[in-house]
């Protein structure tokens, strides 16, 4: 048997279970990670999130993402902001900026006087090695749909259309992830423009469902508008279910992307494995 302290927290109605291992550890299992991630049996969320402490100086601490189905994940934009808010609390209300490591790459998090978090995302990634097809047009319900593929540490397909509430993202995504563009998967976004620097957006995320939002989806939409206008303004607004996403990226390929956004405390517990 084993307890496990918690925090539960949102970001855009993104929902995560938030566990610390900076000061004790325990090894969680991939079908303990789908129980706790389970809104019937568990805590319920969209991802659970582990943060262990780091052998590097300049490091805060490395947090591992996993997804409803047991899966890592190499990025989670929202929940960056999620862990940045719980760290900066706990462990260094002083400090405004701190170093932290992902499965696939470091990242800066900065606190704003509003308690608002900005994420550097790093630099996207427009040909991801984990894209292995040459073609970036889908055909379904006998419509050809173009994408761009682009990583924010993790793969997207993001796909520019009009009525995105007409499309069932469920079948679409996962036939898109069959016909196997990208070698494990990819999260897959279907947008369209609201007006000038506004996108609404629906966001399928690889190893879990349809969500409320995704930060690093927001990143990789924003992204993607280079390719499909050359130009883009610097701050763009992503529309979601659970809200709206703010990013910020120069343009420049060798410049990284920003989200930025707060994130809320939901509640903390302990859980009995």
């Amino acid at each position: 048997m084993k307890n496990i302290n918690f925090t539960k927290m949102q970001s855009l109605g993104n929902d995560f279970v938030i566990i610390d291992q900076l000061k004790s550890t325990y090894k969680i299992s991939k079908k303990e990670i789908k129980r706790i991630s389970d809104r019937n049996y568990g805590i319920g969320c969209d991802q659970l999130l582990i943060i262990e402490r780091s052998n590097k100086k300049e490091i805060a601490f490395k947090y591992k993402i996993y997804n409803k189905d047991g899966s890592e994940s190499g990025q989670c934009g929202n929940g960056a902001k999620c862990v940045a808010r719980y760290y900066f609390d706990k462990y260094c209300k002083n400090k405004i900026e701190i170093n932290i490591e992902t499965k696939t790459r470091k990242m800066i998090l900065h606190q704003k006087k509003d308690k608002s978090i900005i994420v550097d995302m790093g630099v996207p990634n427009f040909k991801p090695k984990e894209f292995i097809s040459k073609k970036t047009a889908f055909i379904y319900s006998a419509k050809k749909y173009f994408f761009n593929c682009i990583s924010i540490g993790n793969p997207h397909a993001v796909f520019h259309i009009n009525n995105i509430s007409k499309i069932d993202l469920e079948d679409f995504a996962n036939t898109f992830n069959k016909k196997k563009y990208f070698k494990n998967g990819a999260n897959i976004s279907i947008v369209e423009n609201i007006n000038k620097n506004n996108w609404r957006a629906r966001i399928y995320e690889r190893g879990s469902s349809e969500t409320m939002a995704c930060g690093s989806a927001a990143c990789a939409i924003s992204a993607s508008l280079k390719a499909l206008k050359g130009t883009i303004l610097a701050i763009n607004y992503v529309h979601m279910h659970g809200g709206k996403a703010q990013v910020k990226w120069s343009g420049n390929q060798c410049d990284s992307i920003y989200l930025i956004g707060k994130a809320e405390y939901v509640f903390t517990g302990n859980y009995i494995l």
